[in-house]
Parts: structure tokens; C-alpha cells; sequence
């Protein structure tokens, strides 16, 4: 199983290089799904998410989708309070909110921006109610993605975390949640989540890309993505970073998933 984890594409802050190669980056990668977790638009304008979801389709393959906190409308108060996802409903995907099943592959998306709350997000009990339901089955992987991050890198390490964080990675531990993916952040992290969350009893890796195309790069990052792959036991973690004019590889971590979790 071959999956891509993109985030905070920006549209409408898009370097036109940057997206130009990473549509052929993705192409290249041969994957079986691409996972986006969130702002997809810089200000949510009709031109930026049709321009997403150009990108999108132009890779070639399924790819699965939740809204970050830049794809509600800022500076138009009257319809982020009343129709917060009115954009992102009409032109990406009516469902922000999305359960796939799909070739031993689970993955439940959460949208945790929200008008009140614009930069920061939350999740909320019945979305952690939802984590407890949703993971059914047998399944070789189990995805949580949000947009907001669940934890803190290296590089950001004063980082505010997702409101309802806590509750949130709890139930994903308790449902047998593999991964959780998010964004928000603008940088490359992996983490042991039961380390930066201790009494998890489960351990999951968690994991941030940064921006994949947008010139809103974090000082000492570049544009990057990340490949997951999934032999067996193992899951092989790729950071593709832009640079010279193209993405390569620049880090990779495996990860052995043992009868209590994902180990380094």
C-alpha cells in the first residue's frame, strides 16, 4: 500500500514551479490514494478551490480530503458564520467529513476549523464519539486526519495544539488508529504520539507534512510532502522536500508496528 500525504497547498500563494512539480512528483510516485488534510485555498475563492482541485485530479488518482481553517471565507463574516463550507462543499467535496474503506485502507477525516475560532481548531465530543464508531473491521491501515496539528515538532515547539487533542487521540488509541495526519504548521515532524501524550496505552505515529506548493514556507523548511508505504509490519515514511527545482528525498523513517503499536 502506497499512500501521499500533501497539506496547506494555498492557492491563491501558490509558487506556479512548485505546483507544476509536484503534480509531477505525485504522478511519479505511483501511489494508491493521496490524503490532503486541509487548506487547500488561501483565502477560499471560487478560482483557488477549482484551481485545488485541478491539481487534484490531474495526478491521476483517488485522493480523499478535509477542509482547514483557510478554506473558510476570513474577510466575508456573514458567510463563514452562516455557511462556513459553502465553498469548499460546492467545489472539492460535499462531505468535509469523510469515512473511506477501501482495499484494507480506513481513513476518517475530520473537519476541525471553525468560524468562532479562525486560526485555531477543535474537535468536538461528537466527533470524538464518531472516532470510537468508524474504525470497523479488519484493516491493514487506520488513518485519522485532521488539520490542525496533535502535536509539536522540533521546530515549532510552542506550537498551540488542536482544542480537544487530548479526548481525540485517546478514542483514535482505544479504535487501533495507525496514523494521524495533519497540517496547519508549515513543516516536516514525525512523532511517537504516546510519547508526547503520555497514558495513551497505544502507539501511533503522528505525522505533519509542510505546505506542499504555497510560498509560505516556515524559516529553514522548503515546499515538501511525504510518501507512505506499507509492507507488511513496516511502514516506510518518505519526506520529499522541494529543492533545485524538483522534489527528492531528503529524510526516511521506518516504523515496525508490534502487538502494542508503531516503534522506530
Amino acid at each position: 500500500m502506497r499512500l501521499v500525504h500533501v497539506t496547506d497547498l494555498h492557492f491563491g500563494a501558490e509558487d506556479p514551479d512548485v505546483v507544476a512539480g509536484l503534480r509531477a512528483d505525485l504522478a511519479a510516485q505511483d501511489v494508491d490514494r493521496v490524503l490532503v488534510s486541509g487548506d487547500l485555498t488561501m483565502r477560499a475563492r471560487t478560482g483557488q478551490f477549482r484551481a485545488a482541485r485541478t491539481l487534484l485530479e490531474s495526478i491521476g488518482r483517488p485522493w480523499t480530503s478535509v477542509p482547514g481553517n483557510h478554506d473558510l471565507p476570513l474577510d466575508r463574516v456573514l458567510t463563514r458564520a452562516l455557511r462556513p463550507l459553502d465553498g469548499y462543499r460546492r467545489f472539492v467535496d460535499a462531505q468535509p467529513q469523510p469515512m473511506l474503506h477501501a482495499g484494507g485502507l480506513q481513513v476518517l477525516g475530520l473537519s476541525t476549523a471553525r468560524p468562532y475560532l479562525w486560526k485555531n481548531g477543535r474537535v468536538d465530543a461528537g466527533q470524538v464519539a464518531r472516532i470510537g464508531t468508524a474504525f470497523t473491521g479488519p484493516a491493514r491501515l487506520r488513518v485519522l486526519m485532521v488539520h490542525h496539528p496533535v502535536f509539536r515538532s522540533a521546530q515549532r515547539p510552542g506550537l498551540t495544539l488542536l482544542h480537544g487533542a487530548g479526548r481525540a487521540l485517546r478514542a483514535a488509541a482505544r479504535a487501533g488508529v495507525d496514523v494521524v495526519v495533519c497540517g496547519h504548521d508549515h513543516v516536516a515532524a514525525q512523532a511517537d504520539l504516546s510519547l508526547t501524550r503520555p497514558g495513551l496505552g497505544r502507539h501511533m505515529i503522528g505525522l505533519m507534512s509542510g505546505t506542499a506548493c504555497s510560498r509560505r514556507v516556515r524559516a529553514g523548511e522548503s515546499q515538501s510532502y511525504t510518501v507512505l508505504e506499507l509492507s507488511g509490519e513496516s511502514l516506510r515514511l518518505r519526506v520529499r522536500h522541494w529543492r533545485d527545482g524538483r522534489f527528492e528525498t531528503r529524510s526516511e523513517t521506518e516504523w515496525r508496528r508490534t502487538a502494542d503499536g508503531w516503534h522506530t
